[in-house]
């Protein structure tokens, strides 16, 4: 049904009568072609996509409407002057609480303007409220109701609304959406007709089945055929209310799942608040642990400063070496060299080379195998490092790297590798066998024990609940035994209660044939102690 609460129907049909070329004065100059035509079920359907008007259910069209250029004659002074009679009657019909006149509205003030377009609107929309700033509003109202002119409605035009190049403008938008509550309220009244209509059809179908069932009973007809008629007729019209009634109880049946999953189901809020204590757990977790790798971190500083210092002294050694050898060259260029010396250098010199050959090939053979032990030490090495980090891993989870955890019994469980330690019991830094092995396998059996302890608590309850269950059958086969018991005696009660009902019946019929005789006895006796009492009277007087 329509919202417009301030204007009656007898007003608006006084109205409409008045005014039978308000249309056509307005918006019904306007010819646009199919594409452009703004459609009025578009314009509620997006008043109740905004939250305004939300009785209205009608299509929604795709897209804006989008006009280049005003067709109307809105500069023309005959125009304009039409308009504004339009308007007034409209307002003074619709029961505007400010006096309007031609003359105030030939060049209105911003004022005035805004309360007629606030009254406007309060007729598609009562419930809407102006919060921002009014010619903050307008444009985007007028989008919203697909005013098709709206992209020439400036703030400018809002500031000065009396002036000559805003007032045809903004008019020419207050007669559109004058016309656009006439629409919908004509709209409205169909919507009203089509249900009357729709009742009178269903009176008019069973006062033609009345007539004719009439005249089959006046000619000694049966009527079993016409109430066949009668009925499918009836189900033929009731068959949209049967599909609706299905698609509310489906709806009704998804929103009773929905409202059992959140009743059954948990909390969010307690959800969120175990999530909250374990990501707090967390953090605790992470900070400690990040405290561990700082002291991590300074161990791997220090021991870097130690290569560092390691590798200077080798540089200092390499420097020496190279001054050594920078010597012996100078004193070997010094010495004086006969012929001799030559023969017995150069032979020399060809068996040093053979020698160096020969040296240079173990070398190869040397440094392939020296290359190949040290691939498969340096694969230790990462599997070393793995384990190592899997154990300090498994040890940060079961919360064995905690200072005053229990289970560890004060010893650090963190493992620490240096591949520079002469002896293999020196590479970690926990003594993994004679301290951490031990305590492990404490843990393990303490832990097992637990768990033996609790499979026989388990056992046990499991004992006690079959025992239970049981117990709970019996219960069960007793009260139906009671059940049937009961039923029985119900039944018995009930048999006798009737049999009693009967006799009491009985009994009050007796009782109401006594009464009525004891009345008729009584009027007898009050009969003859009358006559009696005249025949004495009669005789003393004789």
């Amino acid at each position: 049904m329509s919202q417009l609460p301030r204007m009656s129907a007898a007003a608006r049909s006084s109205y409409n009568n008045n005014n039978n070329n308000n249309l056509s004065d307005g918006f019904g100059n306007l010819q646009l072609g199919p594409d452009a035509r703004f459609s009025m079920a578009s314009a509620r359907a997006t008043l109740a996509a905004n939250g305004r008007r939300s009785s209205i259910s009608y299509g929604v069209s795709t897209g804006p409407i989008v006009i280049a250029k005003e067709p109307r004659p809105i500069r023309e002074k005959q125009w304009q002057a039409n308009s504004i009679r339009t308007l007034i009657n409209f307002l003074v019909q619709a029961g505007f609480n400010l006096p309007v006149s031609p003359k105030t509205l030939q060049a209105p003030s911003a004022k005035d303007f805004a309360a007629i377009f606030k009254f406007l609107y309060a007729q598609l929309d009562p419930h809407y409220v102006f919060v921002k700033k009014f010619e903050e509003e307008v444009p985007v109202i007028l989008r919203g109701l697909r005013y098709p002119f709206s992209d020439q409605i400036s703030k400018s035009h809002l500031h000065s609304v009396g002036s000559m190049h805003a007032w045809p403008t903004l008019l020419a938008m207050l007669i559109w959406i004058v016309e656009l509550i006439m629409l919908c309220d004509q709209m409205d009244k169909q919507a009203d007709f089509d249900d009357q209509d729709e009742n009178a059809q269903s009176e008019k179908l069973f006062f033609e089945y009345l007539t004719k069932s009439y005249v089959v009973f006046l000619e000694g007809g049966d009527g079993d055929e016409m109430d066949k008629q009668l009925a499918t007729d009836f189900d033929r019209k009731n068959e949209k209310i049967f599909k609706e009634v299905e698609k509310l109880q489906a709806e009704h049946d998804v929103l009773n799942k929905e409202w059992t999953s959140l009743r059954e189901s948990e909390s969010p809020l307690t959800l969120a608040e175990r999530e909250s204590s374990t990501l707090q757990s967390d953090i605790e977790k992470f900070k400690q642990y990040i405290s561990h790798l700082e002291l991590k971190k300074q161990k791997l500083g220090d021991q870097v400063k130690v290569v560092d210092d390691e590798l200077a002294m080798k540089d200092s050694e390499l420097e020496k070496q190279s001054a050594e050898k920078a010597e012996l060259t100078r004193i070997v260029d010094a010495q004086a060299i006969s012929p001799a010396d030559v023969d017995r250098m150069t032979s020399e010199r060809e068996q040093l080379v053979r020698t160096l050959e020969t040296l240079a090939k173990k070398a190869d053979e040397t440094n392939k195998t020296f290359w190949e032990k040290e691939i498969v030490v340096q694969k230790k090495m990462d599997q070393i490092e793995k384990h190592v980090q899997a154990f300090n891993t498994l040890a940060y989870d079961l919360g064995f790297l905690i200072s005053d955890s229990k289970d560890t019994e004060g010893v650090n469980f963190e493992l620490d590798v240096s591949f520079t330690a002469i002896k293999a019991e020196d590479m970690v830094s926990a003594d993994l066998q004679g301290k951490i092995k031990p305590i492990l396998l404490r843990i393990r059996s303490k832990y097992n024990t637990s768990a033996h302890a609790f499979e026989d608590e388990a056992i046990a309850a499991q004992e006690y609940l079959d025992r239970l269950n049981e117990a709970l059958a019996e219960k069960c086969d007793e009260v139906m035994m009671l059940e049937q018991k009961i039923s029985k005696m119900n039944e018995k009660f009930n048999v006798e209660k009737e049999a009693y009902a009967k006799a009491n019946a009985a009994s009050v019929k007796e009782k109401e044939v006594l009464e009525y005789e004891i009345q008729r006895m009584k009027l007898d006796m009050a009969t003859v102690l009358a006559d009696s009492q005249q025949r004495l009277q009669k005789t003393s007087l004789e």
